[in-house]
């Protein structure tokens, strides 16, 4: 099997968590807030990049170990060296989606909290066929065994990094539980 270089998702998502378990050199920090800050050179496909050739982005990849990814039509170039981050649960979809407008509040700006709770689950409806490697993360906070998913050689960084943040995002997921009730 192809070895992983794109991890495919939606903001929010833990891209940046599942990136850096793949590849632990990326990592930067775990903020306070519980999000995975990893080496700004691999988050180019995380935008929308009309400026850039496909020959632009093969390059791109090429240079790079694994990059993280919000690009469906480029990952789907590649697919056999894509997974697919999803998730089937619509209550923790939504803890995902509104965790992606605490990093992001600008994004209010250009959809609202619940259309793009909306523009997941049609993403992921259309895109999850087409991939055959995919991770759902509706249990990362409660399956025990949720790293054996990754397919990867774990180390104690690895787990360490793992433990640490979903120790503080699953505060904020029950503090979501807690507001709208599940």
């Amino acid at each position: 099997m192809n070895q992983i270089k794109i991890i495919l998702f939606r903001g929010g998502f833990a891209g940046d968590l599942i990136t850096t378990l793949h590849h632990m050199d990326c990592f930067r920090e775990l903020t306070p807030e519980g999000k995975i800050e990893i080496d700004s050179r691999l988050l180019t496909l995380q935008g929308n990049r009309n400026d850039m050739t496909i020959e632009d982005k093969d390059q791109y990849l090429n240079k790079h170990p694994i990059i993280s990814c919000c690009d469906p039509d480029f990952a789907l170039k590649h697919k056999n060296q894509t997974l697919m981050i999803t998730c089937s649960n619509t209550f923790m979809a939504s803890y995902f989606c509104k965790r992606f407008y605490q990093y992001h509040p600008h994004m209010a700006d250009e959809i609202s909290l619940a259309e793009y709770d909306t523009s997941f689950a049609e993403w992921s409806y259309f895109w999850s066929p087409k991939f055959k490697r995919s991770i759902d993360v509706s249990d990362i906070f409660t399956n025990d065994n949720f790293l054996s998913k990754l397919d990867v050689v774990l180390n104690d960084d690895k787990i360490k990094l793992f433990n640490d943040w979903k120790k503080i995002n699953k505060k904020s997921f029950l503090d979501h539980k807690e507001t709208y009730g599940r």
